[in-house]
């Protein structure tokens, strides 16, 4: 069976990394799946998507394949892939986000009536946030019997703690002598609240303090220029954008790492794939109570949803965050494996014939 996996967004966006996570670990159950890498980074008003549109179209010409798996519904891939549906390819669109709901008016409205047109071309969904679900069922009740949750999960091979990690991790340390580190990654776009997080820091006094920020992004240059509003230049170092694989060394030297969502509707329907990442390398974690973070409140330490609070749980827990999070490390391998997750849907769609 041949098997195409898309993702529609840029290349440095996380729901391009849920799309490479799920083809690694798909190759491995299908020898005949391919992945286009996106063709580009994130560029100004959609021009990635309208780059790629050309592309992707490119692309599929004169291709057959019998399965299509996209990462969010939008025209640069959904349209494109309309060549092979023709052709009798079956269709999944992947929704990982309620991605109008960042913006409001006019891009807000175009981004909703566009996907929930693109959404009907799909033979099957898939989600992995259980509120997004019903979200889904309750505005597409055509597809209320086909949604299919695929979880956030986490590539265990790569995030796994090797020695070289551990001893560029202690450099890292070094650098940092007498401060605590914080860390937070994310592609600094819309949906990543860094100058939330600038500001609950500059109401902590301490001196002591060094807040590591990795990743790329539209906004990385606003957020710059927040940390020096903010007279932060001492507390913050950006690191850029980086490959996961480099990250494990900053995670590992970090005493604890950050999660906020600021708390909006949309923010109930995503599923942190960064949260994951730092419990499988047994970090402590500070997040906000927004969304699917009260699931993790076991594994976590969780502040209320405001900001204030946010403030005041890193303040207070900043000094005793010395232990290996083992409970949030066996939680993730238990519950959010990327393996396991493919095998389980390509055993229900694949061999299960689900779609045939």
């Amino acid at each position: 069976m041949k098997i195409l996996v898309l993702s529609s967004q840029a290349k440095n966006t996380g729901s391009t990394l849920r799309a490479e996570y799920f083809f690694k670990y798909l190759k491995r159950e299908n020898s005949l799946t391919d992945y286009f890498s996106p063709p580009f980074n994130c560029l100004p008003i959609f021009l990635d998507f309208i780059l790629s549109f050309f592309y992707y179209f490119f692309r599929v010409l004169n291709k057959r394949y019998d399965l299509i798996f996209i990462v969010k519904p939008y025209p640069n891939t959904v349209l494109p892939c309309l060549l092979l549906k023709l052709k009798g390819a079956k269709v999944i669109i992947d929704i990982d986000d309620l991605d109008y709901g960042y913006r409001g008016g006019f891009i807000s409205g175009i981004l909703k009536f566009m996907q929930e047109r693109l959404i009907n071309f799909a033979d099957y969904l898939t989600s992995h946030n259980d509120e997004l679900i019903e979200l889904i069922k309750k505005q597409h009740p055509g597809y209320k019997d086909k949604i299919y949750k695929l979880k956030q999960c986490v590539d265990l091979e790569l995030f796994k703690i090797k020695k070289k990690d551990i001893d560029m991790a202690k450099k890292i340390k070094q650098k940092y002598k007498n401060k605590r580190i914080l860390f937070y990654m994310a592609n600094l776009n819309i949906a990543s609240y860094l100058d939330e997080i600038l500001l609950a820091l500059s109401s902590i006094k301490y001196k002591y303090i060094i807040l590591l920020i990795a990743g790329g992004g539209p906004l990385l240059n606003y957020y710059k220029k927040i940390s020096c509003k903010l007279k932060m230049e001492n507390k913050v170092e950006f690191l850029g954008a980086k490959k996961q694989k480099e990250l494990i060394k900053y995670i590992l030297a970090a005493d604890v790492c950050l999660v906020y969502y600021k708390n909006i509707p949309v923010n109930k329907y995503r599923a942190s794939m960064k949260l994951r990442e730092y419990l499988t390398l047994k970090k402590q974690v500070i997040a906000n109570n927004v969304g699917e973070m009260k699931e993790f409140n076991n594994f976590i330490i969780l502040s209320k949803s405001n900001l204030k609070d946010f403030a005041k749980c890193i303040k207070n827990k900043i000094n005793s965050l010395d232990k290996i999070n083992k409970k949030g490390y066996k939680y993730i391998l238990n519950n959010y494996n990327w393996e396991k997750e493919v095998k389980n849907f390509y055993n229900f769609f694949i061999k299960g014939k689900v779609l045939w």
